[in-house]
């Protein structure tokens, strides 16, 4: 039974246990979960993601040294995936890459329905850094903050009018939730652009990557570490909780 551990990259409580739990209903997986003490209420730009990045990779440590086989960082901007892999050895997915390849291959063009317009540059960039700005068709944010996203009454039709100029503007034919929050709206809008008369695959990346995350852990798969190399033993004042005593790979 894999056990997969859930860092969730925030100050904020947010509870994704549950929710994973029921939309993986009959897989033998063993959950854990836990989040940040210093860092930001919600992960919105690269200045929050570089504020929480330490303390996600810490998070990995203490799982890896936990017992956990894999890792999931629950943010769709992957913050601290690539330290990460290479502070521990076992599989850490983000839900942004894992969703980004698993659309390349469910479709021809994917594009993705984040919070805010602060957020396009980071989908761009990423989606060039792992091999798919030619799959991606747009990045179409719905314009509301994380925080907001439980509370306002407007989510769902702004990301109903996000999903329609997607599909129908941008030519996107598989569209991927841009943030983990965005819980249980996949089926929601892929209903919705089928009574548009389009059928359209929509991907929930969180569940997603922790299925992915368990296979690999159940297949003894893991980052290569001549790719994410580990780090070299040195003083690193203020972060002595991270104790490295692996030579840097050669």
């Amino acid at each position: 039974m894999p056990h997969v551990h859930l860092i969730v990259p925030t100050t904020t409580k947010f509870d994704f246990l549950d929710y994973v739990q029921g939309a993986i209903t009959g897989m033998d997986i063993t959950l854990s979960q836990s989040h940040l003490e210093v860092g930001t209420s919600s992960v919105e730009s690269k200045f929050d993601e570089a504020l929480g990045a330490a303390n996600i990779v810490k998070r990995a440590v203490e799982a890896e040294a936990n017992g956990a086989d894999a890792v999931v960082i629950i943010c769709m901007g992957d913050p601290g995936l690539w330290p990460a892999r290479e502070a521990v050895s076992i599989p850490v997915l983000g839900p942004g890459q894992t969703a980004m390849h698993y659309a390349a291959m469910l479709g021809q063009r994917f594009s993705i329905l984040p919070t805010l317009d602060g957020r396009q540059a980071t989908y761009i960039g990423h989606a060039r850094l792992y091999g798919l700005e030619n799959s991606l068709a747009s990045v179409r944010p719905a314009g509301i903050s994380v925080l907001d996203i439980a509370v306002n009454p407007n989510t769902k039709d702004r990301l109903f009018a996000c999903a329609e100029k997607a599909v129908f503007d941008d030519g996107a034919d598989v569209l991927i939730l841009g943030c983990g929050c965005f819980k249980n709206l996949d089926k929601e809008i892929e209903n919705h652009l089928k009574q548009k008369g389009q059928a359209i695959t929509v991907i929930d990346a969180v569940p997603l990557t922790v299925l992915t995350a368990a296979a690999l852990a159940k297949t003894q798969l893991s980052h290569s570490k001549k790719a994410f190399c580990s780090p070299p033993v040195k003083e690193r004042p203020g972060y002595e909780g991270f104790a490295f005593t692996e030579s840097p790979s050669k």
